[in-house]
């Protein structure tokens, strides 16, 4: 049958091409991914072309037995899509560019679950990949949400993580929270918890929503912002304590 290889930017590109250059639709080709190819650092430099090769498919005739039923089960999951494939194959291979610039050595773990992915680095011992209380991590996190988002309309989530840092992060902002939380309810009076981003100020709210005698609010401007904890069941004094480090 007819066949042949043809590069793209992208697999996607390369397969539309495919079809142009055979006269066929996607559905009657084989395809066979040669190489998935690579954005290069910031999309810029030392990118490679995808390669696959488009085989056309022979036309099959299928005769089903009278007695056959047309009833079929359903599949227990979903099959993996190419374009969730090339999501994963730039997510990482961007990722371990990234950290060579860096001067770090380490493995990178890719899942993709719905519109999220899930990037775990292994290997960093030096902190600083991490850095002072995630902001390294968080940068870069940053940083491959907006490359992994350059091409269009259809945001994906990124959630970069090193070491488990997230997961002992969430603990210990939990801690801090509900320690807070007791001196607001202690003393009477707002406690003020040091500049924190989004995300961790989002644990803190977590933590507390369900006591019904507090109330959490930010303050600030930027990306960093305090939080204060108040406790509705006594006289708030006007002004906070000192705050505490995170």
């Amino acid at each position: 049958m007819p066949s042949l290889e043809i590069e793209g930017k992208s697999i996607e590109e390369a397969v539309e091409a495919a079809c142009n250059q055979l006269k066929v639709s996607r559905e009657k080709l084989e395809i066979e991914v040669l190489n998935s190819g690579s954005t290069g650092i910031f999309g810029i430099m030392g990118s490679k072309k995808a390669r696959i090769r488009a085989t056309v498919k022979e036309e099959e005739v299928e005769i089903i037995p009278e007695a056959e039923t047309t009833l079929h089960a359903e599949p227990d999951s979903m099959p993996v899509t190419s374009s969730e494939i090339d999501m994963v194959d730039e997510a990482r291979i961007l990722t371990q560019d990234l950290l060579k610039l860096m001067g770090l050595d380490a493995t990178v773990q890719v899942e993709q679950e719905k519109e999220t992915l899930q990037i775990k680095i292994e290997g960093d011992t030096s902190g600083l990949l991490i850095g002072r209380r995630g902001q390294n991590l968080d940068a870069l996190q940053y940083l491959i949400t907006r490359i992994l988002n350059r091409k269009g309309p259809d945001k994906i989530k990124v959630i970069l993580d090193s070491g488990d840092y997230r997961s002992r992060r969430k603990i210990y902002l939990e801690e801090v929270a509900l320690k807070m939380a007791a001196k607001a309810k202690q003393t009477g009076k707002p406690v003020v918890i040091s500049p924190l981003n989004a995300h961790d100020r989002r644990i803190v709210h977590l933590t507390l929503e369900k006591d019904k005698s507090l109330k959490t609010i930010s303050r600030g401007e930027g990306h960093l912002k305090k939080m204060v904890i108040f406790s509705t069941k006594k006289d708030q004094s006007e002004d906070p304590p000192p705050e505490s480090e995170t």
